[in-house]
């Protein structure tokens, strides 16, 4: 449901292609299909060598020449910075483009990145190290999009509806997941979902989890699994709501206020109709979807936010070191 971008700055470079009619049709196609006017985006940008790619990409940008062009670009890269995950570097300081493009694809094996895009001459060169890189001119075919969407229709089986999910609990500082019955008969996807949260590789840093659940004075049960599941230093905060009536999982980054304080900011949000008990292939399918801004952050202010009105207080959930 969300899929993760890596680019090289010559994707922006006005030199490095030599049909500009062309090369500006590629962008306007990239950026319609990466930032639709009527659904909620479905991707993540790679910020590759810890944050220095939109730096570079910034700087490509500032130095088209062609006006209409750098417009063009500059409204895309815009967009982009609002998706933007941070990548660890992995190796030297890439110094050209063909040295960005291999950062992607060492980020890559560290953790995937389904679209890793350089201009037709990097891809040239990398194209025998790597063979899935793509080039900028192939954004016009259909089949460069195949499997880019908002929405899903996921099978009732716990691994594969957690797996749907990674990009949001692999990149995000905080995620909550909202659920009724996670204290209950659906805790299985809960314990599994905090599993492979707090259990990422770590240099992507490890996420704040929230669980909010309706109070079916199960939570003991299930406060005991979730300690067997942490390490040391790694906390599950569970809210108990009187009454709920949403399935969704909502996360995002922290912000640091001037006085020191962390306040949670939601990034991204999925709405699922239902979730799986365990593995149930032959099971109807269920309706999960990405959030729009505008209810992302409805529900966010509900549930999930510092101040959300009637938010119950958490009972923390750690390993105690004996």
């Amino acid at each position: 449901m969300l899929t993760e971008f890596a680019f090289t700055p010559s994707i922006f470079d006005e030199d490095a292609h030599s049909d500009k009619e062309a090369w500006r049709d590629q962008l306007k196609e990239l950026g319609r299909n990466m930032f639709p006017r009527v659904s909620a985006w479905p991707v993540l940008v790679s910020d590759l060598y810890s944050g220095s790619w939109s730096q570079m990409a910034a700087q490509t940008v500032k130095a088209i020449k062609d006006q209409r062009a750098r417009i063009l670009c500059e409204g895309i890269l815009k967009n982009m910075l609002k998706t933007l995950v941070t990548r660890p570097a992995c190796g030297d300081w890439p110094d050209e483009d063909v040295a960005w493009g291999r950062e992607a694809i060492a980020s890559h094996h560290i953790e995937p990145i389904e679209r890793i895009v350089t201009n037709s001459s990097t891809k040239t060169i990398v194209l025998e190290e790597f063979r899935l890189i793509r080039s900028l001119d192939e954004v016009e075919d259909g089949g460069f999009w195949r499997g880019i969407v908002s929405d899903a229709s996921p099978r009732m089986i716990i691994t594969e509806q957690i797996d749907l999910l990674k990009k949001l609990w692999m990149h995000s500082e905080w995620i909550a997941l909202i659920n009724p019955f996670s204290c209950g008969s659906e805790q299985e996807f809960a314990l599994a979902l905090i599993t492979v949260a707090l259990g990422r590789d770590t240099c992507f840093g490890t996420p704040k989890f929230e669980l909010h659940s309706q109070d079916d004075k199960k939570w003991v049960n299930i406060e005991a699994q979730i300690r067997d599941r942490l390490s040391h230093g790694q906390t599950v905060s569970i809210h108990h709501w009187p009454k709920l009536l949403d399935r969704m999982v909502i996360a995002g980054t922290f912000s640091l206020e001037s006085d020191g304080t962390k306040l949670k900011n939601a990034r991204w949000g999925v709405s699922m109709s239902h979730v799986a008990h365990g593995t149930e292939p032959n099971a109807p399918l269920t309706e999960w979807k990405l959030l729009r801004p505008e209810p992302l952050d409805y529900w966010f202010r509900k549930y999930v936010k510092e101040d959300a009105a009637d938010k119950p207080t958490p009972n923390s959930v750690t390993v105690t070191i004996r």
